[in-house]
């Protein structure tokens, strides 16, 4: 679990993880090098219990990912799950995973379902920021099209299987290594099933720590350039243009979400060209697409100049938020 700073959050965090029914279990706490009130609560939870134990980060780069292979590197554990610090797991969390991981020998991992967590409260009921339920044909046209269908949290791995396919975590991205990470497990032939049982992990949807929200800083833009270009790489060499459209829609996906910064004129050009690089058709939509929004914007409102290229985008992916929702309705 890395941990950086947010203190209250974290206290919850290792409450939930403490009141967990099973009890058999190691927390290694990676500090990426936080401030002294967070790191005096992480000495206090591990003084209380031997099983936290703190570890603090010493190589580059900082950040989550390097935390993480920092911990899997000195887990001892047959079972393996990577934790957010500010977070929230609910009591029965490790008892099930285990349980049912351990029903099943020639699985590599499991995928549980999650919930969020506001308003102090864990929420079980279909929401567009659920993870883990089984409602996609192609698990990797979804995460090449960004609409994930599960994050690292919603997993537990076995220790050996990791090793086995030398799967870790790319230090090269500031943001989007969930997805990153798990479409390597997947490509590398990992077998995975989903469970049906209940929620058992609490997204907080108002993390002040969120990476998800640091993306869009100019800070991310050559990380997310190189995310896309790690994507296209690894899906073509397997299956050449298959994920060409899904590949576009994630692409497009990042697009949106740093234009609500403004219109980064620069950064819209090298990814068009980056896509158009991999796919000349897509890459020329893509392209089309940036020219105009710039285009529009002389002339009209920013929200609307953005929108109107890729409307057809745009209500794409709301679809699919609402049919995932439906979805999870049905499975509940």
């Amino acid at each position: 679990m890395p941990v950086f700073n947010h203190t209250e959050d974290l206290k919850t965090m290792l409450n939930s993880i403490l009141d967990n029914s099973y009890q058999d279990w190691e927390l290694l706490a990676v500090d990426d090098g936080s401030d002294e009130e967070t790191k005096e609560v992480l000495k206090q939870y591990a003084t209380q219990d031997k099983r936290i134990n703190i570890i603090q980060r010493v190589r580059e780069p900082k950040g989550a990912q390097t935390c993480r292979n920092t911990g899997f590197e000195l887990a001892q554990g047959e079972y393996i799950v990577f934790f957010d610090s500010d977070d929230y797991v609910a009591p029965y969390c490790l008892e099930q995973r285990v349980k049912e991981l351990s029903k099943h020998p020639e699985l590599d991992f499991m995928v549980f379902r999650s919930g969020t967590y506001y308003d102090n409260a864990f929420h079980q009921e279909p929401d567009k920021l659920n993870y883990g339920y089984q409602i996609y044909n192609d698990d990797i046209e979804a995460f090449c099209s960004r609409t994930l269908p599960f994050i690292v949290w919603n997993n537990i791995y076995r220790r050996t299987s990791l090793l086995k396919y030398g799967i870790s975590w790319d230090t090269h991205l500031l943001s989007l290594q969930d997805a990153q990470f798990n479409l390597e497990c997947i490509l590398s032939g990992m077998h995975y099933a989903y469970s049906t049982l209940a929620p058992d992990y609490g997204y907080r949807t108002a993390s002040t720590g969120s990476v998800s929200k640091q993306i869009l800083s100019a800070a991310h833009f050559e990380s997310n350039l190189y995310a896309t270009k790690r994507f296209y790489s690894l899906i073509q060499q397997r299956y050449r243009h298959r994920y060409d459209h899904a590949l576009y829609r994630g692409a497009m996906f990042l697009y949106v979400k740093v234009s609500r910064t403004g219109i980064q004129q620069a950064f819209n050009l090298k990814l068009a060209s980056l896509v158009r690089s991999f796919s000349s058709s897509w890459g020329t939509l893509f392209l089309w697409q940036v020219r105009l929004t710039h285009l529009f914007s002389k002339a009209l409102p920013l929200a609307i100049a953005r929108r109107l290229p890729i409307l057809n985008y745009l209500l794409w992916f709301r679809r699919a938020e609402h049919q995932m929702v439906a979805q999870q309705k049905k499975m509940s």
